[in-house]
């Protein structure tokens, strides 16, 4: 018996198939971006020791920064928007474990972008889709299910399908799970989960079926991510890469945002739409700062480049705490929204999204440097 299946432990019921065992995905000091962290749970029940830093960079998630241009948009923080093709992300967080993948989309979602040509308006389909790669031991991985549609693990189902099982990161929230029950594992158990509208795919997991992604192709991609461009999407502009900093800091400054009277709904939707691109960056660029660390270990004949990338992506981190301090701490409370107010407060952000850009810049340089050598 292989490790794989040596680290399964199923439940068979006769309505349903439970997986047992797959470690549990949260908010909080293992990270704040959902997908690379669903990969990396699934991937270690599956019997591969891989890291949030490799997920977070092998799936180019860890340098991304999306700011959509003349608009306050809650969803730049999404990974969806991490490549030109939204369904990229996704498809390469998996197959940078060596890993089959298959993925099913809502045909009509409030979603922004199409995921992917395997779409279906049918509960049936999703049902079937689940039961198959359950049943032979592999979870999945859904965006929606409870509460928004961010990745979540599906782990099981009973009642043939009609009842789902797994972890969700707003499980416990009493705004989006008032009919959710837990299991005694911890595993959310959700009977309408095809009537939550923000379920709107669900990805698989599968058979190891190659080799998984080399160094030099998350390096190249690392680049792709980076490099700074204009997407337009659903006649949205979406600044990327190095070109969200500029739209970034444009929209801080821009007064007009910020009337002196405004209220307080406007002011949270303003500091959550800033506060999540320092979630991105802090997340995103401390991974990227890890793995470049142990790359500079493993690549000896290249380490002063790594290194000097990981304390590139480490100042970007850096400064992100520097931000928190200048609004009176992390949170995103009345005391932090009335400092976001205020002009004074916005223009020393500003001075710190540059520099954040001129690391990032610098960073980039030495990337592209690299890949032409390994």
């Amino acid at each position: 018996m292989n490790k794989e299946n040596e680290l399964k432990n199923e439940q068979h019921h006769e309505t349903g198939t439970v997986l047992y065992g797959i470690s549990k995905v949260e908010y909080g000091a293992g990270g704040c971006t959902p997908y690379p962290m669903c990969v990396k749970s699934c991937a270690n029940y599956l019997g591969q020791d891989v890291g949030i830093d490799f997920s977070m960079a092998a799936s180019g998630a860890a340098f991304r920064l999306t700011w959509e241009a003349d608009a306050w948009n809650g969803g730049n923080v999404d990974v969806i928007h991490t490549f030109d093709d939204p369904e990229e992300v996704y498809k390469l967080g998996v197959e940078a474990l060596g890993r089959e993948f298959h993925i099913i989309t809502r045909t009509n979602t409030a979603c922004d972008v199409k995921l992917s040509m395997n779409c279906s308006d049918k509960k049936n389909d999703f049902i079937h889709f689940i039961k198959k790669r359950i049943d032979a031991g592999f979870p999945c991985i859904a965006l929606g299910i409870i509460g928004p549609p961010e990745a979540c693990i599906i782990a099981g189902y009973r009642d043939n399908g009609e009842t789902l099982f797994g972890w969700n990161f707003f499980q416990d929230s009493l705004e989006f799970a008032r009919d959710v029950k837990i299991d005694e594992s911890g595993y959310f158990i959700s009977g309408k989960w095809w009537e939550n509208n923000d379920t709107i795919a669900i990805i698989s997991i599968g058979e190891t079926i190659k080799q998984p992604i080399s160094t030099k192709e998350i390096i190249e991609n690392a680049i792709r991510v980076m490099t700074g461009r204009l997407d337009k999407k659903s006649g949205k502009i979406f600044a990327k890469g190095i070109f969200a900093y500029d739209a970034w800091r444009e929209g801080i400054l821009n007064e007009a945002d910020f009337p002196r009277d405004a209220v307080l709904p406007l002011l949270a939707e303003r500091l959550m739409c800033h506060g999540d691109a320092m979630d991105c960056l802090a997340d995103g660029r401390s991974n990227a700062a890890v793995y470049m660390k142990k790359l500079s270990e493993e690549e000896e004949e290249h380490s002063d480049s790594c290194r000097r990338i990981e304390q590139h992506f480490s100042k970007v981190a850096a400064n992100i705490w520097s931000m928190a301090e200048i609004l009176g701490g992390y949170e995103r409370n009345e005391k932090q929204l009335k400092n976001f107010a205020r002009p004074e407060i916005r223009k020393q952000l500003a001075v710190l999204i540059e520099e954040c850009k001129q690391e990032d810049s610098k960073a980039l340089e030495e990337l592209i440097l690299l890949s032409k050598v390994l």
